[in-house]
């Protein structure tokens, strides 16, 4: 008699009769059971996300100071060898010219100093690195690629003008590659963009602190993921491998003519990271919250930028807009002497393409990341990345 059930229902059966008094009681119990379950989720979210944004600030303090150790170790590397290396450079305004024809021209270049490479020209840089991939055969290269290079590759510019610079033409080795630029590709990359961002900006609306941290987090995992895919289809894989088989033979097949990414514009060289991207990114701002989709999104959108800064580093100085030339200076984008050390035969380091900023932490001594990485998969699968194979792969084997 004096509980609180018949207190409430009692009356309310008498008014309205037993059906209306069950139907309201089982309302107010409802009501009850979900202010519960909002309460302990509310407190369970909060706990999850105070730990995760602890630990996304503690990997970002321990990102910086790896950086700028690795930085600080790369920069005594290089005063020490301009030290032992006194006749190649002298002051800011000589370089003793480096033997052009040979195939290992660009493991010197690699050594000098920032200062060295500052003074060298653009275009002389980039002809450099054409010039190798020309005399280089290529452990990767297809019978049928090679000999679309050495036959196709090059034009002369003049008749009987050795000291003439070539006019290098478009090289397109993978069947149904193209140079032009479609609606449907504008279509992907625009719709692309326009998901990207909408999904940046909806989860700093429901979450801005821990979206802040997932965007900051995701720029640094997209720099380890450009130079970690980077890596993997250069040295693994070919045409005929499932889902990435395309992206082996054009990671691989780019060695061959280096110059070939520059013909294409900026559309026709983003979209085909654009149609990955699409899917991924909206399944990740479905199924994740807020600041881990951002995180996501993040590293998504910033291979599609990687892709076209890896363009500009292959292009001239002299033919990049000054903005462009100042994001490669602010070290935004990849600078084109950074990438350029990656197409020294091998083409064993420097795999990231974004900024490059950890490349030097990665290739450094101590870590040797990507070696690491080659000797856990050969003792998986017994399979020698490309990075191995021939003369030139020796040392890196032995490493």
């Amino acid at each position: 008699r004096g509980s609180s059930f018949t207190h409430r229902i009692c009356p309310t059966v008498l008014r309205r009769g037993v059906g209306e008094a069950a139907m309201s009681f089982a309302k107010e119990w409802l009501r009850k059971r979900a202010r519960r379950q909002r309460t302990v989720f509310s407190a369970c979210m909060s706990s999850r996300w105070r730990s995760m944004a602890i630990l996304s600030l503690v990997a970002g303090v321990a990102t910086v100071l790896c950086k700028g150790l690795a930085f600080s170790v790369a920069s005594t590397i290089r005063r020490h060898e301009r030290m032992s290396q006194g006749d190649l450079v002298t002051g800011r305004h000589h370089v003793r010219p480096i033997v052009q024809d040979h195939p290992l021209a660009l493991g010197a270049l690699a050594s000098v100093s920032e200062t060295v490479l500052d003074i060298r020209e653009g275009e002389e840089l980039v002809d450099e690195i054409n010039d190798i991939a020309e005399s280089t055969e290529h452990y990767s290269a297809t019978a049928a690629a090679a000999a679309v290079v050495a036959g196709a590759a090059v034009v002369a510019t003049g008749s009987g003008s050795a000291g003439r610079k070539k006019a290098r033409q478009p090289v397109l080795t993978l069947k149904g590659d193209t140079l032009k630029q479609t609606p449907a590709m504008v279509m992907y990359t625009v719709a692309y963009t326009v998901l990207t961002f909408g999904v940046l900006a909806r989860s700093l609306m429901l979450a801005p602190a821990g979206s802040v941290l997932g965007i900051a987090c995701g720029c640094v995992m997209a720099e380890l993921f450009s130079g970690t895919f980077h890596w993997a289809t250069d040295n693994y894989g070919s045409l005929e491998t499932p889902l990435v088989g395309f992206a082996c033979a054009a990671f691989q097949g780019h060695h061959l003519a280096p110059w070939t990414i520059t013909f294409r514009p900026f559309i026709n060289n983003v979209f085909k990271i654009a149609c990955v991207g699409l899917p991924l990114t909206t399944s990740a701002a479905l199924l994740l919250p807020p600041p881990l989709a951002a995180f996501a999104a993040t590293i998504f959108f910033g291979q599609l930028l990687a892709q076209e800064f890896h363009r500009w580093s292959h292009k001239p100085s002299s033919k990049l807009a000054p903005w462009q030339r100042w994001l490669q200076s602010i070290g935004v984008a990849v600078p084109c002497a950074e990438h350029c050390r990656h197409h020294k035969p091998p083409f064993a380091a420097h795999y990231c393409i974004l900024s490059g900023g950890l490349n030097p932490l990665l290739d450094s001594q101590p870590v040797l990341f990507w070696r690491r990485l080659e000797a856990f998969f050969f003792r998986l699968t017994k399979v020698e990345p490309n990075c191995w194979k021939g003369e030139q792969g020796a040392e890196i084997r032995e490493c």
